[in-house]
């Protein structure tokens, strides 16, 4: 099953997927996730604009029922601010890994030309969420909201787009997930943070490469 949201009739205020939305989407998944399923069934990817985007915080709040029934979590942001909802969606989720920082599950696209990739949220085999454009800022998102269940079509390439950008994101420092930007005297920037591209609101500079090709 598959619909496309009358999005472009909606306004600012409610057009934007709502944190529940999501967490019905998570709940019903965790219900049909058998615990002798394989890996492919037991994964969730996310990318995102930013900790803040309603996807990111509905799994925070199943953050227990999905380390319980250990299903593995890997998240990409184009933005890691705001820093508080990072630490917590890191936290909750057992996403950092202090003895070897490249296996931390949170990366960070700093390719410019990636931009263009949209937001999305797969569950498993079984549902499949796409959003905006990660490029455009909240008062200028079009709401593209599209949900697909049972197609595995749509899934695997959904897959295919999330690999190809994990294997081109960087991972962020463990200290960039605390939750406390902070910490530094004014006027300073804490080292991890300005690697991971925290201390800065501004779009990733471009890195010359060849262009990552997404179902996007």
């Amino acid at each position: 099953m598959g619909f496309l949201s009358a999005f472009q009739k909606k306004s600012l205020s409610d057009a934007a997927p709502s944190t529940e939305k999501f967490s019905g989407l998570i709940a019903r998944f965790l219900e049909k996730t058998p615990l002798c399923a394989g890996p492919r069934d037991r994964s969730i990817t996310l990318i995102a604009r930013s900790p803040a985007m309603a996807a990111a915080r509905a799994l925070t709040l199943h953050a227990s029922e999905i380390e319980r029934q250990q299903i593995s979590v890997q998240v990409v942001f184009a933005k890691l601010a705001p820093a508080e909802l990072l630490g917590q969606l890191a936290a909750a989720l057992g996403l950092i890994d202090q003895r070897n920082p490249a296996a931390t599950k949170v990366r960070i696209i700093k390719n410019a030309a990636l931009l263009d990739a949209h937001e999305q949220l797969v569950l498993g085999r079984e549902f499949c969420w796409t959003g905006d454009m990660l490029r455009r800022c909240d008062e200028h998102r079009n709401r593209l909201d599209i949900v697909e269940e049972g197609l595995t079509g749509p899934v695997r390439l959904a897959e295919l787009s999330f690999s190809a950008i994990w294997a081109v994101a960087k991972p962020v420092p463990p200290r960039a997930l605390s939750g406390h930007p902070l910490g530094q005297p004014l006027g300073s920037v804490n080292p991890a943070f300005a690697a991971a591209g925290l201390a800065s609101d501004k779009v990733p500079a471009f890195l010359p490469g060849g262009l990552i090709h997404t179902r996007h």
